[in-house]
């Protein structure tokens, strides 16, 4: 059978599991699908409606429920991204739990003597368990996200910076 004949008709099966996103009460029920391969590039060149039909077979016959419907999907497209090319991050030998702790820390230091917070690091590289994840890098633009606003909600109004807009 021709390679690329069977992944248009197959790629759905290459889809090797699900992550539920918790606690739901802060993201919503919200399931992170994983493909890789030649079937995760052909799913990209597919319409949002054709992804969402599949995904939405795969569930009912998984669940045994007919009538589940997702509300909507998100899907990266990873592979024709130009500035990832389908390539992620994953931690060197000898790579230790400290350089991932160092890498999603802001800069300047905390010891440092200027402004805090001029610029954060956020991305899946910057998860310490989810590193080369797309929900590593949604969990770590959260983790950011919360660290700005902990931090502009304890700076008194007249230290904020102007905007230039």
């Amino acid at each position: 059978m021709d390679m690329a004949a069977d992944v248009q008709r197959c790629w759905i099966k290459k889809l090797f599991g699900f992550t539920v996103l918790k606690p739901a009460d802060r993201y919503g029920h919200i399931l992170c699908g994983w493909i890789a391969g030649h079937e995760s590039e052909y799913m990209e060149t597919l319409s949002e409606e054709e992804v969402a039909h599949a995904i939405t077979q795969l569930i009912r016959r998984f669940t045994g429920n007919p009538s589940i419907t997702p509300r909507g999907i998100l899907r990266s497209q990873w592979f024709h991204d130009p500035w990832t090319c389908g390539s992620y991050s994953y931690p060197g030998k000898g790579c230790s739990a400290k350089d991932l702790d160092n890498m999603m820390e802001p800069l300047p230091s905390k010891e440092a003597q200027s402004e805090p917070l001029q610029v954060l690091f956020a991305g899946e590289a910057t998860h310490s368990c989810y590193y080369s994840t797309v929900h590593g890098a949604l969990l770590s633009g959260w983790r950011e996200a919360d660290r700005l606003i902990s931090h502009y909600s304890s700076v008194s109004p007249s230290k904020l910076p102007n905007s230039k807009l």
